[in-house]
């Protein structure tokens, strides 16, 4: 593993650990992984809730300092959450969610297929790119505001997906064969997204999907 790829992976498991990320001056390519990462990171079910140590610790704080005006009930769980998110609106904290490429879930609709859907804060249908320009069984690659992705057509039909590789985030390639190719690590995924081969300690998970439409000869994708 190169030392780029070593400071990537830290990165990454500081994320995933929420612990806050070390500091180094990345490359451009090392940029563009951690974007991704972090867009990742927001798309994972719950991103949107409160650490449940920081809630615990505000609720400590909280204790001490209302303790020391005046006795009153201890907060519950539920109430500190609402104080949290309520704390956060106020302050205007819009988080990592708006600006990350990877969105974050739909309601519900990926954990009932097992697959991811992203659906970004904000979204809205988007042309990415012509009819013409998919031709079958291949992908091509687009970008938008919020998503780097890929339209596939298999069998006449059109779906997207995220261009984005779970495992650390790199933006993946077209390989040959008909499969998309990770630049970072040895791993491919087939164009319906899911994983076909790796050379990591365990498979990373399939490819989010996108949210896809057919209208006036473009393929229009759900996303900001």
């Amino acid at each position: 593993m190169s030392r780029s790829e070593r400071r990537i992976d830290r990165f990454v498991e500081d994320l995933l650990t929420s612990r806050r990320p070390r500091r180094f001056h990345a490359s451009p390519e090392e940029l563009s992984a951690m974007r991704a990462a972090i867009r990742l990171r927001a798309a994972r079910p719950g991103a949107d809730v409160p650490d449940p140590t920081f809630v615990d610790r505000l609720g400590r704080r909280l204790r001490r300092e209302m303790g020391a005006r005046a006795p009153r009930p201890a907060l519950s769980r539920r109430r500190l959450l609402v104080a949290a998110a309520g704390a956060a609106v106020a302050g205007g904290v819009a988080g990592i969610g708006g600006e990350r490429l990877a969105g974050r879930p739909g309601a519900g609709g990926a954990a009932r297929t097992g697959r991811r859907e992203l659906v970004p804060a904000g979204a809205t249908w988007r042309p990415v790119v012509a009819i013409e320009e998919v031709a079958d069984g291949e992908a091509v690659r687009f970008s938008t505001d919020a998503v780097e992705g890929f339209v596939i057509r298999r069998s006449g039909q059109y779906q997207a997906m995220s261009a984005v590789c779970t495992h650390l985030g790199c933006v993946l390639q077209q390989a040959d064969a008909g499969h998309l190719q990770c630049p970072c690590h040895r791993t491919a995924f087939g164009l319906d997204g899911e994983v076909l081969s790796h050379q990591l300690p365990q498979a990373p998970p399939a490819l989010p999907q996108l949210r896809t439409r057919v209208r006036d000869g473009q393929v229009e994708v759900l996303t900001a």
